[in-house]
């Protein structure tokens, strides 16, 4: 806004100008600081790495809820749509945003500001970082996609660079989730089925498949010491998933009912294991759809 100040001459009867004129510019340099009145719709929460601010899509926005101060704030960046998956790198530095068309923004997340955008070209169930940080795994329809993380301190004309398309669903996926050596990967999908990935290839191995189940699978988790891998379906049956005993041969459904034996050891020992169920557990409650 430019306001200009005009004075008269000595007589009052013309204006003097230039000579007695004076201009200020005024800024109106306003920045987004936070939405008010909108609510959850859909989308993944997500937990910053101290734990102490947490994540949720609003609408086409994403806000960030201080737990600690009590006190929350909205990005200025906005999807094209309302958004359908968030996910933050390890390090805080990066933030993806996916809208409902597979339009995803890249995000410095300290600054707020958009570094990128790009387009899956499918709607996306879920998105998640590898622990180490270095890989993005994306599911794409009955695939899934890992995309090597892009350098937030870079502007790059190409930042997103596939590394490894996986396939074996047949129908859509739901879900990922990494190990906590970012070197496998379990997902889960409408086919009533999850299967186990390594994000390189393994010579001689071939993705294990975890079935049983009724109903849909909706996440898949490990343990923590990588012995146990947990499924849990949408009529409310959990499998507890552990090594099948060493004399059985390989051609054993992975469904039955085992103890464990001897275990694989090293660093490839999740991908050797044969797994099978070691316990179901079933919440049939009403609802729990």
């Amino acid at each position: 806004m430019i306001v200009r100040i005009l004075s008269r001459g000595p007589n009052n009867d013309k204006l003097s100008f230039p000579q007695f004129s004076k201009t200020i510019a005024m800024k109106s340099n306003y920045k987004f600081s936070n939405l008010c009145g909108t609510v959850y719709r859909q989308g993944n929460v997500v937990f910053t790495p101290d734990g102490g601010s947490v994540l949720s899509p609003v609408g086409n926005r994403v806000s960030v809820f201080d737990l600690v101060n009590n006190k929350s704030r909205t990005f200025p960046f906005e999807n094209r749509h309302n958004i359908s998956a968030i996910a933050l790198s390890p390090d805080a530095n990066i933030l993806v945003a996916v809208d409902e068309e597979g339009r995803a923004l890249l995000v410095n997340f300290k600054r707020g500001t958009t570094l990128h955008h790009f387009n899956f070209k499918k709607p996306v169930e879920d998105i998640q970082f590898s622990p180490d940080g270095k890989f993005i795994a994306v599911t794409h329809g009955p695939h899934v996609q890992a995309w090597k993380t892009p350098n937030h301190l870079l502007r790059e004309f190409a930042p997103f660079v596939l590394h490894r398309t996986y396939t074996g669903h047949h129908d859509d996926v739901l879900s990922i989730r990494w190990s906590s050596d970012s070197r496998f990967f379990l997902t889960t999908s409408r086919d009533m089925t999850a299967r186990l990935y390594t994000l390189d290839p393994l010579e001689g191995y071939r993705p294990k498949t975890f079935a049983g189940y009724r109903d849909i699978i909706l996440r898949a988790y490990f343990s923590t010491d990588h012995k146990t891998i947990y499924t849990v379906s949408r009529d409310g049956a959990v499998f507890e998933w552990k090594q099948k005993p060493s004399e059985r041969t390989v051609e054993d459904d992975s469904d039955e009912e085992m103890a464990s034996d001897s275990e694989p050891t090293g660093p490839d020992a999740v991908a050797l294991t044969r797994w099978g169920i070691a316990k179901r557990h079933y919440f049939n409650q009403a609802h729990t759809k």
